[in-house]
């Protein structure tokens, strides 16, 4: 009983010898105890010498769980402590409670204070102490009264500074407040960073993680560029690798995103306001609204066309399509586009006839006004649609949604695809509409990509969801290589030596000699 109560006493007063019990699951799903990394140790330390302490910090070091681990400590081991944690989503807010929960439950008996309350995001225990976690558009904070205070990823919560002052008034007036988050463009986040305002400054630079690190040097041969952040930032080699697999993989090649989720200094993680987002300026040559084709159908060739729909208000935006050539993925054509102010009843007929002409994968955004777009299309009978599958909770089964759900999730990675296909010119940008919007898109003050005020993305976003398509382009040649009906043996020669592969048919039962055919000029011939 002494040793328990020797143990117990050690625990309160030492929080690394108590950290010990706290358990954790790793990034690997593995249930392990905590151990600080250093940046959850440079979290700790902080806490311990400052009352008011702001975070600007990378993705993933694992500082939630550092505060996390220091409060859920203070709350265990000191009476009537409570603690306000606030999260941006209502998704954050069930993660970070399983952290503390974890906490609990994971507890050694000894050490496992009884609780009064133990419910959906609050914890509170028999000593008067308890913990609430709770999403920053919520109003359960207010008329409590909190000793420990942690807003997390404050730089993305809407009404930033209304709601971080309406928080800070039920703080006591010994509180300990943590702010902390990843950047989030040049908003007001930044101007409380950037001015004196009573609070500890604390960045947490991704070189703080070993795991951001790589043996393997299949990324090697750096550019100039990428060579000048290593000297800049003194990267030993395997972060050098970590950071051009990330740049290029990850972050589509582009700095200012790489920077923002990842950075190395505060200056670094802050998107410049108005910075262009592609890295080039196009030569424009001006465009009339209307239908546009720069390439006739051609045989065998894998279409993608993406569709963009608005209401067709004269002040409005623009009703735009974009079909592309991606028969070569690494080489792919802008072969036909469509731009104009019209209602979506008229746009819908111009949809299908180009959706035909080219018997196109139709990637039609059925968040509003496209919605009717897609249903017309299957009226009329129109065959292929891009699809995405995901689980459905309510039936337990997987299931297939046509169309394209433009979110706060999905954007990014529509625009991380057109980054990456133009900025490495794997798609030939022939298009003046394409190239005139281009040139006036940029970041804004919260970092994200927009176009310039008064300006329109419409032809933009069509070629951003026809690229979208290129996760379904293999389906979509084989549905083209079997649709395929040669009308000769000219014919089947040909079909031959684009796909690579025998056709299955009698040849000299199903056609009859071509005559004049020689088997050699269609070897020669361009497929």
């Amino acid at each position: 009983m002494t040793d328990v109560r020797e143990e117990i006493l050690r625990c309160a007063k030492d929080f690394e010898h108590c950290a010990q019990y706290f358990k954790i699951v790793t990034k690997r799903s593995k249930l392990e105890s905590f151990v600080p990394n250093e940046a959850q140790k440079d979290v700790i330390r902080s806490l311990g010498h400052n009352d008011n302490l702001m975070m600007l910090k990378a993705r993933q070091l694992g500082s939630t769980t550092g505060i996390a681990a220091y409060f859920f400590w203070k709350a265990l081991f000191t009476p009537h402590t409570n603690v306000a944690v606030v999260a941006h989503t209502d998704e954050a807010v069930k993660k970070i409670f399983e952290i503390y929960r974890l906490f609990y439950d994971e507890l050694p008996p000894f050490l496992k204070l009884e609780t009064v309350r133990a419910r959906e995001n609050q914890l509170k225990f028999i000593t008067g102490s308890s913990i609430r976690i709770g999403s920053a558009s919520s109003q359960s904070f207010r008329g409590g009264t909190y000793q420990l205070i942690h807003a997390s990823e404050y730089a993305f919560w809407g009404n930033m500074e209304e709601t971080i002052a309406s928080l800070f008034s039920t703080a006591t007036e010994t509180a300990k407040i943590v702010l902390e988050s990843t950047a989030n463009g040049m908003n007001e986040a930044y101007d409380m960073w950037s001015r004196d305002n009573g609070f500890t400054k604390l960045f947490l630079s991704w070189k703080m993680d070993r795991a951001y690190a790589l043996d393997d040097a299949s990324f090697s041969d750096p550019t100039e560029e990428e060579l000048e952040y290593s000297y800049e930032n003194k990267l030993d080699q395997r972060q050098l690798n970590w950071a051009i697999k990330t740049l290029r993989t990850k972050c589509a090649n582009n700095w200012n995103i790489f920077n923002q989720e990842f950075p190395a200094r505060p200056e670094d993680a802050f998107i410049q306001s108005g910075a262009p987002f592609f890295p080039m300026k196009f030569d424009v040559i001006n465009s009339t609204p209307g239908y546009e084709e720069f390439q006739k159908p051609k045989k065998f060739g894998v279409y993608l066309m993406g569709v963009d729909t608005a209401s067709g208000s004269p002040g409005g935006d623009y009703s735009a399509f974009m079909i592309l050539d991606a028969t070569q993925p690494k080489d792919i054509q802008m072969v036909a586009s469509f731009y104009e102010r019209i209602p979506p009843s008229l746009f819908s007929k111009h949809v299908l006839t180009a959706a035909k002409r080219y018997h196109a994968l139709a990637v039609v955004e059925t968040n509003s006004y496209g919605l009717s777009i897609h249903e017309y299309l299957q009226q009329e009978g129109y065959p292929s649609f891009y699809r995405t599958t995901s689980f459905d909770k309510v039936t337990n089964g997987w299931r297939n949604q046509l169309g394209f759900q433009t979110t706060v999730k999905t954007r990014p990675l529509l625009f991380s695809r057109l980054y990456e296909y133009v900025s490495r010119g794997w798609i030939r940008t022939t298009c003046p509409r394409f190239q005139s919007e281009a040139n006036r898109l940029h970041y804004n003050g919260r970092g994200k990509v927009e176009a310039s005020s008064g300006q329109h993305d419409d032809m933009i976003i069509a070629t951003g969801l026809a690229l979208m398509g290129l996760d379904q382009v293999d389906e979509i040649a084989e549905e083209v290589q079997k649709s395929y009906q040669p009308r000769s043996i000219r014919e089947i020669l040909e079909w031959e030596v684009h796909t690579g592969k025998l056709w299955k048919g009698d040849k000299e039962k199903d056609f009859a000699s071509d005559g004049n055919f020689e088997i050699q000029s269609v070897l020669n011939s361009p497929s």
